[in-house]
């Protein structure tokens, strides 16, 4: 591979064999970043997790890939271009990005996926395995007359979930693989480094978007059209309300965002430098985002989709059997988790059996081979017709549109929708999809997402304008229709940042540079126009946004938790939680399962009403526990200053009573949350007298 710096080929004149600095920045990242993911959790599955141990088999994973990737470039005599400008907008998106999100929210209770996220990646890096054995149902298997009050059927607490009782075995909710990575950062730099790990992949992405845009928008016009359209994309993106309180957020989103961009990347690379390696890395990031995410599973599909069309059509090559070896080897790491180590999880998002993927699979490939006897590659060859390609083209811009205006007219057409929520029917908000996302991107944004739809589909077609064009559609159409999701915001909004988010901001973008491109007899008449669209555009996500900069979900819980966790003087205590407290921002709902999984202080709830009217007390469940943990010090926790019911005051002595205020973004079903508000905790604790 030799190097040189120059701005890249002009791509609109055609393919060229060169690899820009910009590529390498955006994928390399993700490559290291997607390669340490996947040592953590297949450490973590192992019960090996350790720091070291993560950083040789990364180091082992990119020692394969780049010898991979330098044998493949000296095949095609790839070169390597600087595009120090690409370099350079790039950059700057990515520190604007980073102004907005660093250093992540202080997440540390457990009132939704975050604190779950979190408190099971403190638990690996202490543990090194994803799973652990619990001492009170250990006590149960061995004495069935042990009292043990469960949040839910089989759950010790929410997101605690019982994978075997009889051992005491606990698998937590959700794929294993977010939690791992954090478990990484926590070992390489404690609570701090863990906490970054969310905004890092936030700037990751937006790397990977400018360079994705940067060739897309070059295929289509030129490279000048291509630099602007860039850095609208990584602005349009890293500014966004969505995108910044996913950034700071630590759930899965934007890490499965980080890798869908990287594997659209990956293609477009492939497609436009023939360089083979570069589709298998789109292939990785496909599979690692599947260990991410149970939708994964739908990028999966499409992949399968794609593959059966080439074989279809006879254009299965070289880049395509790279990006089915790159898939293929995380899918069984992939098949192992979803359909064993995390299979409740997989069976509670209704992820489909793996007989009905395998064999959806092979019966896809089997009619693509019949398929192929037919003359299906002259019909893939009419596609080279520029009428042919007009006119298909404006069917796919109609039909987005249609899908579009449904979307805004579904509340009148068709009323409420309704879903199922542990058996009782209330409001999904479908009907409010199109409506709630304006709400982030605008009418005048959506008007520019169609138009720059426009821009991909009827000028002359590019194989990578169309490889972002069509997952972008096809996916908007897909979670347009459900959402799949609880209605509150901003929560409800994570559905739409892995993949409908990023694409919303190419194809602004595309129209944008095309209108700064685009001549009337030879003059730029509509370039001021497009950038104030932009600038006005930027502006309206920047007053949503920047109020999220001085937020900090949750800031203080980590304090509160290892003020309770102190309490036990450095032993491994038990504590006994009043379940008591509504539905929400109880001192339980908040701080039990952050207080056992981060700090190895044991926990478990006091009977609730329910059971005591059934005949079991309180007092006698005390003392069975100081009895079973004889030596280790046993508290009882409940809010408000009050000792829980049942408990006799003489056998215990309070030993801590604090009140703290936490900062919460507020939520709404009706209207975007546009404010902070403080929630009052006030945690009581005493301990148990004679432990």
């Amino acid at each position: 591979m030799t190097s040189r710096s120059a701005d890249p080929a002009d791509e609109a004149t055609g393919p060229t064999r060169s690899l820009t600095g910009l590529d390498l920045l955006g994928a390399g990242a993700l490559l290291v970043v997607g390669l340490a993911a996947w040592a953590s959790l297949t450490l973590a599955h192992l019960d090996a997790h350790s720091l070291t141990a993560v950083l040789l088999l990364t180091l082992l994973g990119l020692l394969l890939v780049g010898g991979a990737a330098l044998l493949g470039a000296r095949r095609i005599g790839l070169r390597l271009t600087a595009d120090l400008p690409g370099v350079a907008v790039a950059v700057g998106c990515a520190a604007v990005a980073a102004a907005l999100t660093f250093p992540g929210f202080s997440y540390g209770v457990a009132d939704k996926d975050p604190g779950g996220y979190v408190s099971h990646a403190i638990a690996i890096s202490q543990t090194g395995d994803y799973s652990f054995h619990d001492p009170v149902l250990q006590a149960v298997a061995e004495d069935p007359t042990f009292p043990v009050q469960l949040t839910s059927p089989g759950a010790r607490f929410a997101g605690i979930w019982i994978r075997d009782a009889s051992t005491g075995l606990i698998v937590p909710q959700f794929y294993h693989l977010w939690p791992s990575l954090l478990a990484t950062s926590y070992d390489a730099g404690g609570r701090g480094a863990l906490l970054a790990t969310v905004p890092l992949m936030g700037v990751l992405s937006v790397l990977a978007l400018v360079a994705l845009v940067r060739r897309v928008g070059g295929s289509l016009l030129g490279s000048r059209g291509g630099l602007f359209a860039a850095g609208a994309a990584g602005l349009l993106l890293a500014t966004n309300m969505l995108q910044v309180w996913q950034a700071r957020y630590p759930t899965t989103e934007v890490f499965a965002q980080a890798l869908y961009v990287g594997a659209l990347l990956g293609i477009v690379v492939a497609l436009q430098t023939g360089w083979r390696p570069a589709a298998g890395f789109a292939g990785l990031m496909v599979g690692i985002g599947w260990l991410n995410r149970a939708d994964g599973l739908l990028l999966v599909a499409l992949s399968v989709g794609l593959g059966c069309a080439l074989v279809a059509t006879r254009r299965w090559d070289s880049r395509a059997t790279w990006f089915a070896v790159g898939l293929g080897v995380v899918t069984p790491h992939a098949l192992i988790q979803a359909y064993d180590l995390a299979l409740n999880y997989s069976n509670a998002n209704r992820i489909p059996a793996l007989s009905l993927v395998a064999g959806a699979t092979a019966a896809g490939f089997a009619l693509a081979l019949v398929l192929r006897l037919l003359p299906l590659h002259r019909v893939a060859d009419a596609l080279r017709d520029r009428r042919v390609q007009v006119v298909l083209g404006l069917l796919v811009v109609a039909g987005a549109a249609g899908l579009m205006a449904l979307g805004y007219l579904r509340p009148r057409l068709f009323g409420e929708d309704l879903f199922d929520y542990n058996g009782r029917e209330i409001r999904s908000y479908d009907e409010q999809i199109m409506s709630r996302l304006t709400w982030f991107v605008s009418l005048p944004g959506f008007a520019l997402f169609l138009a720059g739809a426009a821009v991909a589909a009827l000028r002359r077609w590019s194989a990578a304008a169309w490889t972002v064009l069509l997952p972008s559609l096809l996916l908007f159409a897909v979670y347009g229709y459900t959402a799949s999701n609880s209605t509150r915001l901003l929560w409800w909004t994570r559905r739409y940042v892995p993949t409908v988010l990023p694409g919303i901001a190419i194809l602004i973008a595309l129209a944008l540079a095309y209108l700064v491109v685009w001549r009337f007899r030879g003059k730029l008449v509509t370039a001021v126009p497009a950038v104030l669209a932009l600038a006005g555009l930027l502006a309206f996500f920047l007053s949503q946004s920047l109020p999220l900069r001085s937020h900090d979900e949750w800031k203080g819980s980590f304090e509160l938790t290892q003020a309770i966790s102190d309490l036990s003087g450095g032993q491994d205590g038990v504590y006994l939680w009043e379940p008591e407290q509504g539905c929400c921002a109880g001192v339980t709902q908040l701080l039990v399962t952050p207080t056992w999984l981060q700090h190895g202080q044991l926990s478990a709830l006091l009977w609730t009403r329910a059971a005591v009217d059934a005949g079991f007390t309180r007092q006698e469940q005390v003392e069975r526990y100081a009895e079973q943990f004889d030596g280790r010090p046993v508290f009882v926790v409940g809010d408000n200053g009050e000792l829980p019911d049942g408990i006799d005051p003489s056998t215990v002595q309070p030993v801590l009573d604090r009140q703290v205020r936490l900062p919460m973004w507020k939520e709404s079903d009706d209207v975007r949350p546009d404010g902070s508000r403080e929630i009052p905790v006030h945690v009581s604790v005493w301990r148990v007298r004679g432990t």
